[in-house]
């Protein structure tokens, strides 16, 4: 039983000093299962390779749906600091069941004059089915988001809470 326990410590120090060497994104892939929540029913698949600061890289989305009739909208939108620069007609229409098509592929080029993590946001709907929003992260040099981070403060208690500037205004 005693080398049982020595083993099992061994085994979870090894697996994770070979899970801390990894330190470079790699490339991301996606596969979202069925939909179980309400809204659009499509899924998406995307691959998103790690870009060099002010290079142009490909984000591969395929979204799938199994409505057959309508049109499903896609709005597609970056975060700031991420160029789109395919030049996509904005919003973008898919007709749906049109030769018995499930899967819509699209393909972003993006680039950023700066290192960090990075969104491409889809807004999908389908009239009379809802919609969904997915986002699909894309590094870019170092792939660290720049997103600044606010210091949590606590009460007496010890209860985190959250401080939102405000400002008040009172009108006669």
């Amino acid at each position: 039983m005693k080398r049982l326990y020595i083993f099992g410590i061994l085994l979870l120090v090894f697996s994770h000093a070979v899970g801390a060497e990894i330190k470079e994104p790699v490339s991301q892939k996606s596969h979202v299962a069925k939909c179980i929540k309400p809204g659009a029913p499509v899924q998406i698949h995307y691959t998103s390779e790690p870009i060099d600061v002010g290079a142009v890289g490909k984000v591969d989305i395929v979204l799938t749906t199994q409505v057959v009739e309508g049109t499903m909208k896609v709005v597609v939108k970056t975060d700031k600091g991420l160029d789109e620069v395919t030049g996509l007609e904005k919003p973008l229409f898919f007709e749906l069941g049109k030769n018995d098509t499930k899967e819509y592929p699209l393909q972003v080029e993006v680039s950023s004059s700066q290192d960090g993590l990075y969104y491409v946001k889809l807004i999908v709907s389908i009239k009379g089915h809802g919609m969904r929003a997915f986002a699909v992260p894309v590094y870019v040099g170092d792939g660290v988001s720049k997103a600044e981070k606010k210091p949590v403060e606590k009460t007496s208690s010890g209860e985190a809470i959250s401080v939102s500037a405000a400002q008040e205004s009172i009108e006669e």
